[in-house]
C-alpha cells in the first residue's frame, strides 16, 4: 500500500492520472454527438438497436482509449527516466516489481473510469433514443466488460515497452505501429493474429453484435497477465544487474 501511495502520488503530480478520465470524457462526448447527428441513419442499419448503440459507437471511442493508453503509459516512465530517477531508485529499499505493479494498476484503474463515463453516456442515449423497449442493461454493461477487458493487453504491452526505453518516442513509434497492424489484420479472420494485443483491442470494433466473445476475452486475459508478468520480471533483472 506505501508502494502504492507513492506511485500515485507521482502520477497524479505529473498529470498522468487525468489523462484516460479526460479521454473518457471525450468518448462520452463523442457519442452524444454522434448519435445525435446521426440517429436516423444509425437507427435504419438492419442490426437490432443494442447492436447499433454499441458497436456503431464504439470505434471512435476506441481509437480515444488507445492513444490514451499510449500517452498516459509512455509519460509514467518517460518520467522515471528523466534525470536517471529510476537508477537512483534501484539503490533504496524500494520493490521495483512492486512499483511497476502499482503503476499497471493505477492505469487500470484510471482506464476503467474512462469505460464507465463513456458507458454513462450510452446509458442515456440508450433510454432516451432507442426505440421503446429495446434497450437492455445487462447488454450494455456486459459490452462494457467486453471492451475494457480487450483494452488490458494494449495497455499491458505498452506498459513493458515503456519501461524498456529511455525515450519517450520509442514506445509512442511501437504504439502507433501497433495500431496500424491491428487495422490491417483485425478484420482478417485469422486466429493467428489474436496474438497482436491491438487486433484484440479492435474485435469489439469490427464486429456486427455486441455480444462478447468467450475465446478473446480468455485470449486478452492471458496477454494481459503474460505482458504484466514479464515487464516485472524484466524490471527485477535490471535490478539484479
Amino acid at each position: 500500500m506505501k508502494t502504492l501511495a507513492i506511485e500515485l502520488r507521482k502520477e497524479k503530480r505529473t498529470g498522468i492520472v487525468a489523462v484516460l478520465p479526460i479521454v473518457g470524457v471525450a468518448g462520452a462526448a463523442y457519442a452524444f454527438a454522434n448519435f445525435m447527428v446521426r440517429i436516423d441513419s444509425l437507427l435504419s442499419l438492419p442490426m437490432a438497436p443494442m447492436d447499433v448503440l454499441l458497436t456503431q459507437l464504439y470505434g471512435v471511442i476506441m481509437m480515444l482509449n488507445l492513444f490514451g493508453i499510449l500517452v498516459a503509459a509512455c509519460m509514467m516512465y518517460h518520467m522515471e527516466f528523466s534525470g536517471t530517477a529510476i537508477k537512483k531508485m534501484y539503490l533504496l529499499p524500494v520493490s521495483i516489481p512492486k512499483m511497476y505493479l502499482c503503476k499497471f494498476l493505477i492505469l487500470t484503474v484510471t482506464l476503467l473510469t474512462a469505460v464507465v463515463l463513456q458507458n454513462l453516456a450510452l446509458v442515456k442515449i440508450g433510454m432516451t433514443d432507442l426505440p421503446r423497449g429495446t434497450f437492455s442493461m445487462s447488454s450494455l454493461v456486459a459490452f462494457a466488460g467486453y471492451s475494457f477487458v480487450t483494452s488490458m493487453p494494449v495497455l499491458s504491452f505498452m506498459l513493458l515497452v515503456s519501461s524498456r526505453f529511455d525515450s519517450m518516442w520509442i514506445p509512442l513509434g511501437v504504439g502507433v505501429a501497433g495500431f496500424l497492424t491491428g487495422m490491417a489484420l483485425g478484420t482478417s479472420g485469422i486466429a493467428l493474429f489474436l496474438a497482436d494485443p491491438f487486433v484484440i483491442l479492435l474485435m469489439p470494433a469490427v464486429s456486427m453484435s455486441a455480444r462478447p466473445d468467450a475465446v478473446i476475452v480468455l485470449i486478452a486475459v492471458l496477454e494481459t497477465l503474460l505482458f504484466l508478468g514479464v515487464g516485472m520480471r524484466m524490471s527485477q533483472k535490471v535490478r539484479d544487474e
